[in-house]
């Protein structure tokens, strides 16, 4: 991924509508993926992350949301995250987990609403999603709950209940979006 303060060739903001755009590379010895299986990456894309984080507290819940237009073709893999969370693909600010996916298409007419406790304790809701490239407002409700460690994110897709999810540990945890 790229995009920096000088470096704007894959985000642009044009019409009120931001757009993340991923570019073929022309690497012929294309680097390759941190993560295992450690796959040559042939693409460059643009990526934004908020400014500060976020930590929901009993105090402090939070509503993110967003207006996307996806596409659903096999091998690409858009995604709008929240916490810790992931395209917007989020992350802990102090490891992982936790994460949780507000959006994430993983070349499917799909959406992924994610929350990650552990590696293993993952908890997916698949959601259709339109091939038309038109826009659908997504939305994650994050709430802490009465235990004060836990946080419930609820998950909407134009402005519908589609899921909810529990994310263990989550309160007071510093997240990127």
């Amino acid at each position: 991924m790229k995009g920096s303060s000088t470096d704007h060739s894959n985000i642009v903001v044009a019409s009120n509508t931001l757009s993340l755009i991923a570019t073929p590379t022309s690497n012929p010895s294309p680097p390759t993926s941190s993560a295992n299986p450690h796959p040559a990456i042939h693409y460059a894309s643009g990526a934004i992350h908020a400014k500060s984080q976020i930590t929901v507290t009993a105090a402090n819940g939070y509503t993110i949301s967003g207006e996307f237009s996806s596409p659903t073709a096999r091998g690409t893999w858009p995604a709008f995250c929240d916490i810790s969370l992931k395209l917007f693909h989020c992350q802990a600010v102090n490891g992982w987990p936790p994460e949780a996916d507000i959006g994430e298409w993983k070349g499917t007419a799909d959406n992924w609403f994610n929350t990650f406790n552990t590696s293993s304790i993952v908890r997916s809701d698949l959601v259709s999603w339109p091939t038309d490239l038109s826009f659908h407002a997504l939305k994650a409700v994050l709430t802490a709950e009465s235990n004060n460690a836990d946080v419930r994110l609820d998950f909407y897709m134009d402005n519908v209940l589609r899921a909810t999810q529990y994310g263990q540990g989550f309160v007071g945890k510093a997240l990127w979006l």
